[in-house]
């Protein structure tokens, strides 16, 4: 007996060593999919990575469960992005797990406002001033700002875990490659159809289409689905610039959209932009831009 005590204790004790020789991982929550991916990509076998909209939610109606809510005590640190959600919870956040790091990974990034009024001439007509809550938080729609934001996130790991920190760059310097080489592949893809427009119903492809010269027209209208005349005008405004193709996202109602493409005999197409494979989903989502356009006819001069 005493043997085996002896025996088990040696155990434990070699277990427990195992244990302590493990380096720790750091624990790391994101807003969105797509965040997931950049964040995995920089800290490798380094971290954990978990996204709080789950597959199917809404970035606007986040509501924790407790379990989800317990989860932040040990969590080492919170990538946000600006969507609605965080707008309430992430006060509440750090006022519950006053150690909890959140970093908010915008820096030196050029953001524009989310349309709110008049979606379908979105660059013609003055905005009000922007706060925090119409800013258009999609950032992660350009493979370029994902490289700036890569590279905020980059410096946050670095300061948390500096043991890591040449890993975190050497990570770094081959998802910038990466970032530029899709961002070529789609800029020479959607080259031909510069200053054409598509249309969406919710519009979260605005930084897409600016980086690559396009204009997108949302069917949405500050949150809200269109009715009556107005659906009539946005009807009106996808004929004459010969839209083929509207462009929906699972996680917002279609029936607008699916009434506007019965008018005119336009296909009704999804797209996911909360997916979490990046690079994959920037690249389908040119490919289908990309075959719609060349469907499409040119704006009417009309």
């Amino acid at each position: 007996m005493t043997i085996r005590i002896a025996m088990l204790f040696i155990l434990l004790s070699l277990i427990c060593a195992s244990a302590q020789a493990q380096p720790a991982t750091l624990n790391i929550a994101v807003s969105v999919a797509p965040q997931k991916y950049l964040a995995q990509q920089l800290a490798g076998e380094h971290a954990t990575v978990r996204v709080m909209i789950k597959p199917g939610q809404s970035p606007t109606t986040w509501d924790p469960s407790p379990r989800e809510m317990a989860q932040f005590a040990s969590t080492d640190l919170l990538f946000c992005v600006g969507v609605p959600f965080e707008h309430i919870w992430l006060p509440r956040l750090q006022n519950n797990f006053p150690n909890l790091k959140v970093c908010d990974p915008r820096q030196q990034i050029a953001l524009r406002q989310m349309p709110e009024h008049d979606h379908h001439n979105e660059t013609h007509h003055a905005q009000p001033e922007p706060t925090n809550q119409t800013l258009d938080p999609h950032i992660w729609l350009d493979p370029l700002l994902d490289i700036q934001m890569a590279e905020n996130m980059l410096q946050a790991l670095k300061e948390l875990d500096p043991a890591h920190q040449q890993d975190y760059q050497q990570r770094f310097e081959q998802l910038r490659h990466e970032l530029t080489q899709l961002h070529l592949e789609i800029e020479a893809l959607l080259l031909p159809y510069q200053s054409r427009s598509f249309m969406v119903f919710h519009p979260s492809w605005g930084y897409f289409a600016r980086r690559y010269q396009l204009q997108q027209m949302a069917i949405e209208l500050s949150g809200k689905e269109p009715k009556g005349a107005k659906l009539a005008q946005i009807t009106q405004q996808a004929q004459q610039n010969g839209i083929t193709a509207i462009f929906i996202q699972t996680q917002f109602s279609q029936k607008a959209a699916t009434t506007i493409a019965n008018q005119i005999g336009a296909q009704v197409i999804t797209l996911d932009p909360l997916a979490e494979d990046l690079p994959l989903m920037l690249r389908t989502t040119a490919q289908k831009l990309s075959h719609a356009l060349e469907a499409s006819c040119p704006p009417s001069s009309h």
